[in-house]
This record gives C-alpha cells, structure tokens and sequence, in this order.
C-alpha cells in the first residue's frame, strides 16, 4: 500500500508539473512581439521603444486617414502593418483606451499570416497569468460581413475549445453594435459579425468589400454609398 501511495503521488506529482509547464509556455510569435516595439532587431532597448512611438503615432495617422476617407461617398482603402499595429497595442491602448479591454485581459499582440492571424494575450494577474491566444483564418462571406473561422485556441501550449472565447468576443463586439453568430462549420465553430452600415435616412452607409491579410501586413477596402439602406441587423 505504501508503495501504491508513492506511486500514485510521484504521478500526480508529474502530472501537475507537465500541466503546469504546457499553461505556462510562451508561443514564440507571442513572446517576440510581447516587448515594446517587437523584436530588437539588434537595437538598444531604447531605439526600439522610440521606434514604437513612431510606428503607433503612424497607424493614429493611418486610421484617421481612413476615418476621413470613410466618411466621404465613394470608395476608400487603407494598409496597416504588424508592427504598427503591435506598437499601438503596446503603448496608446493602455495608455488612452484601456477601458476598451476586459480586466482579466492585458498586453495583446497579433501576427498575420496569409489568410489567417494570430492574437494573443496574458490572461490573469501575476504568478496565476498565461498567454491565451488563437490562430483563426479571416475572411468575408459578403459586405459587411466577417467571418472567423478558428484553428485553434490554447493556453500556452494546452488546447482548449474554441466556443467559450468565441462567446466572449461575439459579446465584447455586440456592445460596440455589431451584431453576431456563432455557427458550426464542420468539426469547428465559426464567428460571423455582421458589421452595421451606420447609415441615417438620406445620408450614407459604409460597406466593408475587401480583406487580405498577408505577412506582417492587413488590407482593408470598400465604399461610401449615399442614401438610405437598411441595417444589416434589420435583415
């Protein structure tokens, strides 16, 4: 018996420390771009912190660009790297929109790759905190329409189901007025957000056409319509 108990605690004991490691590792991708400005790239630290300064302060002028485009009729299209986008996530988020992120959620970071992306973020306080991330292809099914579908989901290294942090999402975009669905595609679930066209009667709607994701780099187009259109939500 005692002998059992010994051989039952020391595989306990391996257990417990085969899961901790598994929730505990860092994904590569995340863990070089989880620094202020990404990888060195053979700077000093504080080149590449002044180098995210510029980069973030590029995507503000990007995407007031596109604001100001977007709120024109016709068509409009902007370009934005990973690395401008990291830098903006790394320093003007918490630094003026922290309110936009949940409080078990801080210091996200993203990868494109063809056709899909991945997001990653530390989830929880202190010695309890792991990387949670996702791996999703990115694509639209038509006009304002955006579908996501997963990969994969894990803490560190071990896998979860992809459901409960879709659900999540789905909520945190349905405050901001999106209305979304989740689907089953096959053997994996699927997000599609309907994106509203923020339209007034007799003035103009937004639609959303185009999306590539490439490496390093997300495009985005579409067109400014005038007169009224019916929101997606009222379809």
């Amino acid at each position: 018996m005692r002998r059992l108990l010994l051989f039952g605690g020391g595989g306990l004991t391996v257990c417990a420390v085969a899961l901790a490691a598994a929730v505990t590792a860092t994904p590569e991708f995340y863990r070089v771009r989880r620094p202020v400005g990404g990888p060195l790239d053979g700077r000093d630290p504080g080149a590449a912190a002044a180098a995210a300064e510029q980069a973030a302060r590029r995507l503000v002028t990007r995407g007031s660009s596109l604001q100001a485009a977007f709120l024109e009729v016709g068509t409009w299209e902007g370009v934005f790297s990973e690395r401008e986008i990291n830098a903006f996530l790394a320093l003007d988020l918490p630094r003026n929109h922290a309110a936009l992120l949940p409080d078990w959620c801080r210091e996200p970071r993203v990868e494109f790759l063809p056709g899909r992306l991945r997001l990653g973020m530390r989830a929880g306080r202190g010695l309890l905190s792991a990387t949670l991330w996702i791996e999703a292809e990115m694509t639209l099914q038509g006009a304002n329409q955006l579908r996501l579908t997963p990969n994969g989901v894990r803490l560190g290294i071990l896998p979860l189901p992809a459901g409960p942090l879709l659900g999540a999402l789905a909520h945190r975009l349905e405050r901001a007025g999106a209305v979304t669905e989740i689907r089953r595609g096959g053997a994996r679930s699927v997000l599609v957000v309907y994106i509203p066209s923020t339209y007034e009667a007799g003035g103009v709607s937004h639609w959303l056409e185009a999306i590539r994701l490439a490496a390093g780099e997300l495009a985005v187009a579409g067109e400014t319509r005038r007169g009224p259109v019916r929101p997606v939500s009222e379809r």
